[in-house]
């Protein structure tokens, strides 16, 4: 009772601050100029590329084009610009290859080639070697991440659905058989895996119109999903018992559409509704964050021209998703089908291809030709790192003098490179055996060791071949291995000797760190390597009270401390306990979990 009165008390308050539009027409022209305005502040002010103020906008100002409405060009080819830096600097396909962005690659790198194809940017050798390396991260049969800002960053089903697109629009030709194999094996994943979240559903729903081959009835199972997820005031929440948002409200109606569900449809109709009447006069949507903990887990908030103080950024996420759907309530203005410039060959295409794409006997027969196996760029990129994701052209190149130990500008070899993709332990195994080296020299700066990589990729086989080879379990590999939940690496290194008793300077552990990235399948192995589990950070804040703070949709990390002995009575700067801290939040499910 207490959560459906404070969802209409909620709906009360947001409905008398707001002005509502009378059409999709007219909320939409009333969000986009602050939707481009505070897009071109945030590029202005921040290089990193985000899913809110780059991503979401990019799709949101071309689906908006595309429905006949007036976008300023100059905006966004400054957000345009910043975005795809990546792919269409000087130093692209030296980056792409060498993997110098590796960092999450869903829904990074998966995410700017759903921009990317959105924006009509070619398929060139950058954004194809991006879609391999997405292929290469695949999990057995589905994405994860390693980011943990629900709702718009933290689900393995956003995960894979983008993976899966992204995959879909820019995998090579020559490689047509592996891309679909991945998405038959996700397509399979989706179908078995139950969403907890809204986020989930629709992203569940878009994930099998993206992959393509699920039956009518697989898609109306998934439809129902996300339908039931709808309340009472005609949104939809990002969890159960939750106010409905126009975050998840506008993403719900986005998949369905995606999926075929008519506008005039009741239960879409419904949801339009709510997002006309919950509108500011401003043209935005006030969406209000889950992540209330103190933790420093993304660049701080600074002013970009949104409303809402710390709840900006994902409001304007929201605001992207209510617009996005109205959108799709209305009829195309483009005519034709969507035809992708060709791209313009780069001067090293010619023999990079083979090394990347193409077989072993492809590339045999150009070095037949005259092809020189030690090959490189002028930043250094070799044939032979071009090659390191497959044994056998390593082999091949190897066999033909290329030389293992060089090394690109960036510091990178093809160990390094090697390791940036999953699977890939045969290929390092030769390239040790040939003379390359398991730990870059001393003298020599990488962004991230082999070691790191395969602790962020989850390959268990990488890690163990490293660490047998000289490797030292440092404590980066042991938290990336926890961030991106990664348990099995994380052992390995653990019994390799990692120190995990280090703290960062706002005085988080390993073990709060596990719980804040909500990976509780780490907290009983940090237990045992001796962390002390009532520890408090800067904050005042132990592992449990981060439990207690941040609703992840699920009470496994209270389950997984109790568990390890995590004491209940300790007290936060506040003077609340967790239990007290789950009830000051009405946080229900953790609260019962901690009585």
């Amino acid at each position: 009772m207490r959560v459906v009165v404070g969802a209409l008390l909620l709906l009360t308050a947001q409905v008398a601050s707001a002005q509502p539009a009378s059409t999709p027409r007219a909320a939409i022209l009333r969000a986009l100029p602050i939707l481009q305005q505070s897009a071109k502040t945030f590029v202005d002010k921040r290089g990193c590329v985000s899913c809110h103020h780059n991503i979401l906008p990019i799709l949101t100002l071309h689906l908006a084009r595309g429905r006949g409405f007036k976008v300023d060009a100059a905006t966004l080819s400054a957000i345009e610009a910043k975005t795809f830096r990546e792919l269409s600097s000087p130093t692209a396909i030296d980056d792409a290859v060498q993997g110098i962005n590796v960092a999450d690659p869903t829904p990074n790198d998966s995410l700017l080639l759903i921009a990317a194809n959105a924006a009509n940017r070619p398929s060139d050798l950058p954004a194809e070697i991006y879609a391999r390396r997405l292929v290469r991260w695949q999990r057995i049969d589905h994405w994860t991440t390693s980011d943990f800002r629900p709702p718009h960053s933290s689900s393995d089903f956003t995960a894979t659905a983008t993976a899966v697109s992204a995959i879909k629009a820019y995998m090579p030709a020559a490689l047509t058989a592996e891309r679909d194999l991945v998405i038959g094996r996700a397509r399979g994943w989706l179908l078995a895996t139950r969403p907890q979240s809204t986020e989930d559903a629709a992203y569940r729903l878009m994930g099998l119109v993206w992959a393509g081959g699920a039956s009518a009835q697989d898609l109306a199972l998934a439809r129902r999903d996300l339908v039931a997820m709808q309340n009472a005031t005609g949104g939809w929440p990002q969890l159960p018992g939750y106010s409905a948002d126009a975050y998840s409200t506008g993403e719900a109606l986005f998949a369905l559409s995606e999926s075929g569900v008519a506008a005039t449809d009741a239960g879409w109709q419904r949801g339009q509704r709510f997002l006309l009447s919950t509108q500011a006069r401003d043209g935005t949507w006030h969406v209000r964050t889950r992540m209330l903990s103190p933790a420093d887990v993304s660049p701080p908030y600074f002013n970009v021209g949104f409303p809402y103080g710390k709840d900006a950024f994902l409001s304007y996420a929201g605001t992207s998703w209510a617009v996005m759907a109205l959108l799709t309530s209305l009829p195309s203005a483009v005519e034709g089908a969507h035809i992708r410039p060709t791209a313009t060959a780069a001067a090293d295409e010619a023999w990079l291809r083979p090394a990347l794409f193409e077989s072993a006997g492809q590339l045999a027969a150009r070095l037949d030709a005259g092809l020189d196996a030690n090959t490189a760029t002028a930043r250094g990129t070799t044939l032979l790192m071009a090659a390191a994701g497959e044994a056998e052209k390593v082999a091949l190149l190897l066999k033909r003098g290329a030389r293992p130990q060089t090394r690109a500008t960036s510091g990178a070899d093809a160990v390094t490179v090697a390791s940036t993709y999953r699977g890939t332990s045969a290929s390092i195994r030769l390239l040790l055996d040939a003379g390359a080296a398991a730990v870059p020299p001393e003298n020599v700066h990488v962004r991230r060791s082999p070691l790191v990589y395969a602790a962020m990729s989850g390959d268990t086989e990488i890690a163990s071949l490293l660490l047998a080879r000289g490797a030292a379990p440092s404590s980066e590999a042991l938290a990336e291995s926890i961030t991106f939940n990664n348990i099995d690496v994380t052992r390995a290194l653990l019994a390799a000797g990692a120190n995990a008793q280090g703290k960062e300077q706002t005085g988080v552990t390993l073990l709060h760190w596990a719980v804040i990235a909500n990976r509780p399948a780490a907290i009983p192995l940090l237990a045992a390597a001796g962390l002390e589990l009532n520890a408090k950070d800067n904050a005042g804040f132990t592992p449990l009270m981060y439990a207690a703070t941040i609703d992840l949709g699920t009470t496994d990390l209270v389950a997984a401390l109790r568990a390890a002995g995590a004491d209940r009575r300790v007290r936060n700067a506040a003077g609340r306990t967790p239990l007290q801290q789950a009830l000051f939040f009405k946080h229900t499910a953790l609260a019962n979990a901690l009585r």
